[in-house]
Order: structure tokens, then C-alpha cells, then sequence
């Protein structure tokens, strides 16, 4: 009976200091949720700002067909976020990367489009050339 005690004392012992852990590192890791719907597609971006860069997690969903998923991140320049999204096809194992552009308005984070170069296989902004925030693909508003 006293090694039972003893067992769930050190269990419950357990799981209150991995609890206590745990909700300091997603406190101080918490991401705020954006969402965005341009007809029929989707979209959900769960992003930390913090002065000078952003990180985070992306997925698109194409009319329910198919979805693109992985992470983002980049540098903060002003109300400016570039940066590169990293992502899987659904269900393809081949990682794929293209260059991000997101404009911070108010609660919005606006979706920009420029034209692209391929350096050494990797996808990049052409320097010099604006990059358009006028027609986005998405505008994700903040969730929470």
C-alpha cells in the first residue's frame, strides 16, 4: 500500500513539473493565428513577430484538392516581412521553397506577388522590381 502511495506521489510530482515547464516555453513561443479566404481557397499562417524577424507555420488549401504546408520565415524591415516558405505538396515527400512577401496593415497581414529569379535552384525576388501589394492572392486577418 505504501509503495502504491509512493508511486503516485512521484507521478503526480511528474506530470506537475512537466506541466510547469511546458507553459513557459509556449508562453514565451506563442504565435498569433491569421486566417485567409480568397474564393475558393484558404488559408491559415500561425506567425511570432518579434523586431526583426517572424517564424512560423503556413498551410493553403486549393479548393479542398490538395494543400501546401511548412514553415516561414524571414526578416522584419518596417511594416515589411520577407522571407522564405518552405512547404510539401500534400502528400509528396519533396520540399519546396519560394520567397514570402507579407505587408503588416493594421491587424492584416497583406500577401504580396512580385516577379521571381532562380539562382542555383532557389526562387528569389527580382531586385529592383517592386514587389505588388495592390491584387493579393490572400489578406489574412488576425484570428487571435
Amino acid at each position: 500500500m505504501m509503495m502504491k502511495a509512493i508511486k503516485i506521489l512521484c507521478l503526480g510530482l511528474v506530470i506537475t513539473a512537466s506541466s510547469c515547464g511546458n507553459s513557459s516555453v509556449e508562453k514565451d513561443d506563442a504565435k498569433t493565428l491569421y486566417t485567409a479566404i480568397n474564393k475558393n481557397d484558404t488559408a491559415i499562417l500561425k506567425i511570432k513577430l518579434t523586431d526583426k524577424e517572424f517564424y512560423g507555420q503556413l498551410e493553403i488549401n486549393y479548393h479542398g484538392a490538395y494543400k501546401d504546408s511548412g514553415g516561414v520565415s524571414g526578416i522584419i524591415k518596417g511594416n515589411t516581412l520577407k522571407g522564405t516558405y518552405r512547404f510539401q505538396h500534400y502528400g509528396i515527400e519533396k520540399w519546396h521553397s519560394m520567397p514570402i512577401a507579407l505587408l503588416k496593415k493594421d491587424d492584416q497581414l497583406i500577401m504580396g506577388e512580385g516577379l521571381m529569379e532562380i539562382y542555383m535552384g532557389m526562387y528569389y525576388f527580382k531586385k529592383n522590381v517592386p514587389i505588388n501589394y495592390q491584387k493579393p492572392k490572400f489578406i489574412f486577418k488576425k484570428t487571435r
